[in-house]
């Protein structure tokens, strides 16, 4: 049984391993583990069961959130061997260069280096192999009470009681790097905890805001597994977008381009852990299904309460999962990046919400009849000041700049797409939203993750379900986080008869080229203005013959 073991947690490795800067060595047979030091292999009386019993202690443990008292005070020494600071999650790097470190000399210092150099992978293999724990014990219970620190317990998000391992005389190095990436793990995750916990009133706040910038139906419905990724944060939202996160955050921050940085790199970490293992995410991104519960968005402030205990819970279950199944931990700590240090989520509560801002925004407008529009390979303020002002068939001149969030007029550029995005109300085709875009923009969402994110889910024939997160060699994406519909102006349309020419997907909006008057109240001679939407980009604004009007 433990060699099945020892071959089952090969083969899960095999993707693993190309994450990690050098190859590890095949860990030898079961049968001919090598005994290894201060690993305090005695068995301690009542343990009856292999280590692959690891393989069923999936259940949660109870979270164990520390009051705000506890979180204050410090534990953390100067030179970083014990205690935590003021911060929970983070612990500074200590100020020693890469090259005076001696991995097997933990007086030196640590450095991430050190998880290849020692083997650590395979190391942890081995000792698997040869250790058993008690019934239903989790892989970092087993291994902490055996390599003497029954006291820490991590088997949740346990802010007081997962604290840095204390180095002990003539320590074996790498036990205490697996016990202290065990503590650096369960603090990243703690980060990530109360960082959605702090977002509750911020949350609260936005949706009271988003709704009356873009006033939807009350009974607009949302989808409570969309709402519960997105609430994730972070990491709904920057895989693959390609947009600098450092636009997206609060611009009185100083530091903006450290916090930016910190996130990505914090993306980096439970990406690579989720592509090695994508068993992973199960609880940090739930599967929609034709039984899921929906909210009216009427009832969304009130019941934000609960979807952020609910987030909480799967980010406490995710992080049980992995300190109880050696494979999940060992997709996290085989990266090399918790070696050094507990890294840490920055508090940038208004970023981590950008993702749930963006659904309802998207899903908001979607409810109120409002459309996105593209118009491909057209930069509009190029029209507005490349001297083809005088063939268009209206005034361009508001559009002869971009603002800070690039919009101008009543469009967004996309420099992904190399495209011009609007909003188009079908409902008051003769309404503009420039001023609208600026503000959702500068506070609550990007054009890259409202217009782009949801040409892309359009594009892949993914418009109307729901948000996906899917794993792949290239990283680690979530699709349809904007529930927007995007149509594309259709360029082959033959003039102002061809009245049911407006769309490539669809028929045209109605009041689309009617009649919204003449030139002038005394005469019937004059020619007619034709109705287009205020966002409009399509053929006919190449042309003088017939006049339009957007407004």
């Amino acid at each position: 049984m433990v060699a099945d073991w020892r071959y089952l947690l090969t083969f899960s490795f095999l993707a693993l391993n190309t994450l990690q800067a050098a190859a590890l060595p095949s860990p030898p047979r079961a049968d001919h583990a090598a005994p290894i030091p201060n690993s305090h292999a005695n068995k301690d009386p009542g343990e009856s069961s292999s280590i692959s019993s690891i393989i069923g202690a999936r259940a949660a443990a109870p979270m164990d959130v520390p009051t705000e008292s506890q979180q204050s005070h410090s534990m953390y020494s100067e030179d970083g061997m014990n205690g935590t600071t003021p911060q929970p999650g983070f612990i500074p790097n200590l100020s020693i260069t890469r090259e005076q470190v001696n991995c097997l000399d933990l007086a030196t210092g640590r450095d991430n280096k050190c998880w290849n150099e020692l083997q650590l992978t395979t190391w942890v293999e081995n000792w698997i192999v040869g250790h058993t724990c008690y019934e239903s014990e989790g892989f970092s219970s087993c291994f902490l009470r055996q390599v003497g620190y029954p006291e820490l317990d991590c088997t949740g998000i346990k802010l007081a009681t997962c604290t840095p391992p204390p180095l002990k005389p003539d320590q074996d190095p790498r036990v205490f790097y697996v016990a202290f990436n065990i503590y650096a793990i369960n603090q990243y995750f703690g980060s990530w905890y109360t960082a959605v916990g702090g977002a509750a009133t911020t949350a609260g706040l936005n949706v009271d805001a988003i709704v009356q910038l873009i006033d939807p139906p009350s009974d607009t419905h949302l989808i409570l597994d969309n709402i519960l990724i997105a609430l994730t944060g972070i990491f709904a939202v920057a895989p693959g977008l390609g947009f600098n996160v450092g636009n997206m955050l609060d611009r009185a921050v100083e530091d903006a381009a450290d916090v930016a940085q910190s996130l990505r790199t914090g993306l980096t970490f439970i990406e690579n852990a989720i592509i090695g293992f994508p068993q992973i995410g199960r609880y940090l991104y739930p599967i929609d299904t034709p039984a899921s519960a929906v909210l009216q968005i009427a009832d969304l402030k009130n019941r934000l309460g609960d979807l952020i205990a609910e987030v909480q819970s799967n980010l406490n279950k995710t992080v049980s999962s992995v300190m109880a199944d050696p494979r999940e931990f060992l997709a996290f700590a085989g990266q090399g990046n918790f070696t050094a240090s507990a890294p840490s989520l920055p508090d940038q509560t208004q970023y981590l919400l950008y993702a749930f801002n963006t659904y309802v925004i998207s899903a908001g407008l979607s409810g109120n009849n409002i459309y996105g529009t593209i118009a491909k390979d057209t930069n509009v303020q190029s029209l507005a000041t490349n001297g083809s002002q005088n063939k268009l068939a209206y005034d361009l001149s508001a559009c002869e700049g971009y603002n800070s969030e690039n919009v101008c007029d009543t469009w967004w550029y996309s420099g992904n797409y190399a495209s011009t995005f609007g909003l188009d109300h079908f409902s008051h085709i003769e309404r503009g939203f420039g001023d609208v875009m600026t503000q959702l923009f500068q506070k609550y969402t990007t054009g890259q993750l409202l217009f782009d994110n949801a040409y892309a889910c359009n594009q892949n024939g993914n418009y109307g379900k729901p948000v996906r997160v899917t794993v792949n060699a290239q990283g680690l994406n979530t699709q349809c986080l904007s529930q927007l519909r995007i149509l594309t102006w259709n360029m082959d349309c033959n003039g102002v008869n061809d009245r049911q020419c407006e769309f490539v997907e669809q028929g045209p909006q109605g009041g689309f080229l009617g009649n919204c008057g003449s030139h002038s109240f005394f005469s019937v001679m004059d020619d007619p203005i034709y109705c287009v939407p205020n966002s409009y980009l399509g053929p006919l604004i190449n042309q003088r013959e017939h006049k339009l009007s957007r407004n």
